[in-house]
């Protein structure tokens, strides 16, 4: 019987490698060939754990969200503040994305944890532009992301602390 932490490890280690894969390739170029050879597994490796190129696509997409919600969830209990909450999450939210091109490639909405933590913090602070900060967090945290990704905007510490700064203040 086949050793089912190694069947999980391997199979999270395939995942992972498929991100990269993407990252580097793009959906259209992407391998399992290339995924195996960077776990140093068979090319017949993904196949026992996924059925086909889509299926395994689309648990990568899976795999990447788990892994936000996960740091999401661990950045949220980091800040007391409200307004640093979320601007840490934003900030963390666009490095995600940037490093994880698949990061809710099947969602049409902006992270629903973001969006909770502003309409909480607008209404414990009796405010009743709920709708116009998420609106502006939104557009600065998605704009900077597209920015950075087309290289409009320098993926580097700078631009990371002015997007902090400009989602704190308009929380302020």
């Amino acid at each position: 019987m086949e050793d089912t932490g190694n069947y999980k490890a391997l199979k999270e280690k395939l995942l992972a490698a498929g991100i990269d894969e993407i990252a580097l390739h793009g959906v259209s170029g992407f391998s399992l060939r290339r995924v195996a050879a960077a776990c140093g597994a068979s090319c017949a490796a993904p196949y026992k754990h996924f059925k086909n190129k889509e299926e395994f696509i689309s648990a990568v997409i899976a795999f990447a969200n788990e892994k936000w919600e996960h740091l999401g969830n661990q950045i949220s209990e980091c800040f007391a503040d409200p307004a640093q909450r979320v601007a840490s999450l934003c900030v963390a939210n666009v490095k995600f994305r940037i490093a994880n091109p698949l990061y809710g490639a099947n969602q049409d909405t902006f992270d629903r944890r973001i969006s909770d933590e502003i309409y909480s913090f607008c209404s414990r602070n009796d405010r009743s532009d709920a709708d116009s900060l998420f609106f502006g967090v939104m557009a600065l945290t998605l704009g900077a992301a597209a920015m950075i990704e087309s290289g409009k905007l320098e993926n580097c510490k700078k631009s990371y602390d002015m997007l902090y700064e400009k989602i704190k203040n308009t929380l302020e």
